[in-house]
């Protein structure tokens, strides 16, 4: 039985035990992984290496090659980033004869190569690889990694952040900076915050990080994957080399999680934001940790400040994983106490006639766009629109909550959302072709007392290069109107 403790508490103890686990088990033990720089040199020296693609990853891994001294390949539409460097060749169409020659493959996420290309691959074993476990490979400090559907970034940070008050911590991956490019600088005494994506993921082969955290499953990115198995199996590949000395941090709420890693090997830990667990909970408007015998509080929920129960569980994750990465509760709580959300995350745009503006750009696909039209409490003026990503809609019609009164649709998937939409006969809808007519249009019906949501359910790039861009573009909007 769980006895729990309110009292504030340091958990010395544990944070010694996590803390020597965690330097014991910094680097795997198969012998195909880099364990010191020399090492890694001496790999990759005059070794043929194909990049496919150039962007941040690509460009990470361009960089750590170089330093290598590799022969660098690179494969991709445009080169103009590092058009001048004479030492590098540039391909631009991928043949066979190219191919054959390499020693290895990076593949930047979402590359996939021709399937010509697999069998000579196989014949001549040439390893295919993703920047992601290239930077694995490089790395000498602990590594802790976070995936999931939804919430990453926000998590990734504050686990960030939460560990830098106690090492030297560096937040990389899908977060936006290239793993391989930082990886050699890294030491054991460092640490490495990931942020992995499902295609990150389909292309490790070795990759083991000693802390990894799955936040939630849900359909996502199906115009990539041939499946919701496919996809599943990519986020889960994050815990197939970790054993029983690594921890799992898996979200108790959510069945999928829960069920897809009963059998795995690390030990582990939960959150969860409904019942008590062995990991990180709340009770009593207290967020507790507790180690399977004892709890001890953390932070009263009066403290903190954010939006929606999906926040809430994304900084019971982060707290999970920064005890365990060794990091004192009094930090963990300072943290939590004075962290705001990152940008384009149910960010609050501006009051206008009483009337509330939230950007959620990020909200790129169905399950996203509902936990935040579930977060708040108001009469809901949605915006939806964007590119494909193979989700079925009519998901998002029948789970709509009631307080979805107006939505305005925009962007190349407004056609097809439409007509998902129209058997929810309490719900206004409304075709206006680009966002900046559908916000306008919704500031015009909105009435006071209600919000104004950006929420889009969809990728960005039928208008737009990122979400951000997105998201940039409708706040510029919100803050010109009268």
């Amino acid at each position: 039985m769980i006895k729990y403790k309110k009292q504030e508490t340091n958990l010395n103890a544990y944070e010694n035990i996590f803390e020597n686990e965690f330097e014991a088990c910094a680097l795997p033990n198969d012998e195909r992984v880099c364990e010191d720089k020399v090492t890694a040199i001496e790999q990759y020296r005059d070794k043929n290496v194909l990049i496919c693609g150039l962007g941040v990853s690509g460009m990470g891994a361009y960089n750590a090659l170089k330093r290598l001294n590799a022969n660098v390949y690179i494969y991709a539409t445009d080169f103009s980033t590092i058009s001048n460097d004479k030492n590098v060749v540039f391909v631009k169409k991928l043949t066979t004869k190219i191919v054959q020659d390499m020693d290895l493959i990076i593949l930047s996420p979402t590359t996939r190569l021709a399937k010509k290309f697999s069998k000579i691959i196989a014949e001549r074993q040439i390893e295919c690889i993703g920047e992601l476990e290239f930077g694995y490979r490089l790395c000498a400090a602990p590594v802790v990694a976070v995936t999931g559907t939804n919430g990453k970034t926000t998590t990734v940070t504050l686990i960030h952040e939460m560990i830098a008050t106690t090492y030297n911590s560096f937040a990389l991956g899908n977060i936006g900076k290239s793993f391989s490019q930082k990886a050699m600088e890294l030491t054991p005494v460092d640490r490495a915050v990931l942020e992995c994506s499902s295609f990150q993921l389909a292309q490790t082969k070795f990759f083991r990080p000693h802390i990894a955290a799955l936040l939630n499953l849900a359909p996502d990115h199906l115009d990539f994957h041939k499946d919701i198995e496919e996809y599943y199996s990519a986020k889960l590949k994050i815990f197939n080399n970790m054993n029983k000395t690594d921890f799992a941090v898996i979200n108790f709420d959510d069945n999928s999680c829960f069920e897809h890693t009963k059998n795995i090997l690390p030990q582990i830990y939960y959150f969860s934001t409904k019942q008590p667990c062995k990991g990180v909970f709340v009770q009593d408007e207290t967020i507790m940790f507790s180690d399977g015998i004892i709890a001890y509080a953390i932070v009263r929920l009066e403290k903190l400040n954010y939006v929606g129960e999906h926040n809430l569980s994304n900084m019971l994750c982060a707290a999970c994983v920064a005890i365990l990465a060794g990091v004192s509760v009094e930090n963990v709580a300072a943290v939590l106490s004075n962290f705001h959300t990152p940008p384009h995350r149910l960010e609050f745009v501006r009051r206008l006639q009483n009337v509330d503006y939230y950007n959620d750009s990020k909200a790129t696909n169905i399950e996203s766009c509902l936990t935040a039209c579930n977060a708040i409490n108001k009469p809901l003026n949605l915006l939806l629109g964007g590119s494909d990503k193979g989700e079925k809609f009519s998901v998002l019609a029948q789970r709509l909550p009631s307080n979805v009164k107006s939505i305005y649709l925009f962007g190349k998937m407004q056609k097809k959302i439409y007509h998902a939409l129209k058997k929810r006969h309490d719900i206004q809808v409304f075709r206006c072709e680009t966002l900046s007519s559908a916000t306008k249009f919704a500031m015009l019906k909105a009435k006071s007392g209600e919000v104004v949501l950006l929420s889009p359910a969809c990728a960005s790039f039928d208008d737009f290069k990122n979400y951000e861009e997105r998201g940039n573009f409708f706040k510029h909007i919100v803050n010109d109107l009268q």
